[in-house]
């Protein structure tokens, strides 16, 4: 047992190493331009089916990262750990779309996480989540300045990505009620580049790139109160609050001239982009424990700190987002020798969202459905899941894009039983 143990953890290490490399998408996000990019809403665990409402969600086997008080739901001295990868394919729309750029696709690892139930009411967990991410390519002409007939083409280029390490514990009150805190750090790369064409030759002219590096602590908190509504019926009610949190950015600017040779190599000094306080809402309603109905509500006060964030360009605004999602659960089980075993489950979800960005009057809004299905394993201690998704991103009015996106996600669970020095508890 314990080597095989050890050879678990190994392969945690090791896929954690791995999985910074490629955390960063590579479709093209045209709104992510701004801030921090696009703020990730998607938790890659068993609630992604659900549209990824899950904040009121409890389950004895996989981590449900939605709300840190779900982890002492996890069964006694059990260990599990999870990855989740995801396919995207998107197809962009609008007169600003160039006739080659219409459609990208990838694939991305998006989470790993394990927790273990260390005593009969405390449980915790450590990942690594992806928290934002930016991939953008636009040209912009300007008038060359003193110039009113004479034109420069600006390139403008911007990838990186922006990610959490986080540790949560979750302790269980009088068998209803769990109150759950998570330690996250926010760490991650942004490199942005401005390049001078010549809108003859296409040739470069000139360019600056920025190096931003973003880091700093990031804390949430979450509760859940539980029960049952006599022999058939169980509820549990949930809540999450993530504190305003400054990010330190360390920018490093580069100039060079069309040879490529370097004119300015420039550390700029310190700012700070300020990650708004949020808070989220749920329900769950199950029935025979087969049969469960969840409601999320979530919110994320950008109004408070846009001042603090400062972006350049003309018709953009900080605004507050907010996320509604609704998800339904079939789970078919079934008792072997007194102990009842999740066979296999089947859900599907909707959400509707606006984001922290408004552009030329339009908040950009974010909606779609979600159908998944897992298998638990019987022969060994894997469980499977494959989510599909699809959705619609922002609009074409105003000059602006659309994206039509589909999402297919997979999740691989481990899970056993590990006992301390021949010991259980009940």
């Amino acid at each position: 047992m314990i080597p095989n143990r050890m050879k678990v953890l190994a392969l945690f290490s090791l896929l954690t190493v791995t999985s910074l490399g490629v955390m960063a998408q590579n479709n093209f996000s045209p709104y992510s331009q701004m801030g921090i990019g696009d703020v990730e809403d998607g938790f890659y665990n068993r609630t992604t089916g659900l549209g990824n409402t899950g904040i009121a969600y409890r389950n004895n086997r996989f981590l449900i990262n939605n709300n840190p008080a779900s982890f002492s739901g996890l069964a006694n001295q059990y260990f599990t750990m999870e990855t989740g990868i995801r396919g995207t394919f998107v197809d962009y729309a609008g007169s600003p779309v160039a006739p080659s750029s219409t459609q990208s696709a990838d694939i991305t690892f998006r989470r790993l996480a394990m927790g273990i139930k260390l005593t009969k009411n405390w449980g915790t967990s450590i990942g690594l989540v992806p928290f934002s991410t930016q991939n953008f390519e636009f040209n912009v002409p300007y008038y060359i300045q003193g110039s009113n007939s004479e034109v420069a083409n600006h390139y403008y280029q911007g990838h990186g990505s922006v990610n959490k390490a986080y540790w949560a514990n979750a302790y269980e009150f009088f068998h209803h009620l769990s109150i759950g805190v998570e330690a996250g750090y926010i760490f991650g790369q942004l490199n942005q580049k401005d390049i001078l064409q010549n809108t003859l030759t296409g040739a470069t002219e000139t360019s600056t790139e920025n190096d931003i590096n973003l880091q700093n602590l990031y804390m949430t908190y979450g509760m859940q109160f539980y029960g049952k509504v006599g022999k058939h019926w169980g509820y549990s009610i949930g809540g999450t609050y993530s504190q305003r949190a400054d990010l330190l950015a360390s920018n490093i600017q580069v100039v060079r001239a069309s040879d490529s040779s370097i004119v300015n190599y420039e550390t700029l000094p310190d700012t700070y982009l300020t990650l708004p306080n949020a808070f989220g809402a749920g329900i769950s309603i199950t029935h025979n424990d087969k049969y469960t109905w969840l409601a999320d509500y979530r919110y994320q006060d950008w109004n408070s700190v846009a001042r603090k964030n400062s972006y350049p360009g003309q018709g953009y605004n900080i605004v507050s987002s907010e996320r509604g999602s609704l998800g339904f659960e079939i789970s078919q089980k079934k008792n072997f020798y007194n102990n009842k075993v999740e066979l296999n489950y089947f859900q599907t979800g909707l959400y509707y969202g606006n984001s922290y960005l408004q552009i030329n009057g339009k908040q950009i809004t974010d909606m779609g459905v979600t159908m998944g299905v897992g298998i638990n394993s019987l022969k060994s201690p894997l469980a499977y899941s494959v989510v599909f998704q699809y959705g619609i991103k922002g609009t074409t009015d105003n000059n602006l894009i659309r994206e039509n996106y589909v999402n297919l996600t997979f999740v691989i669970n481990y899970g056993s039983i590990w006992y301390t020095k021949g010991k259980k508890f009940d």
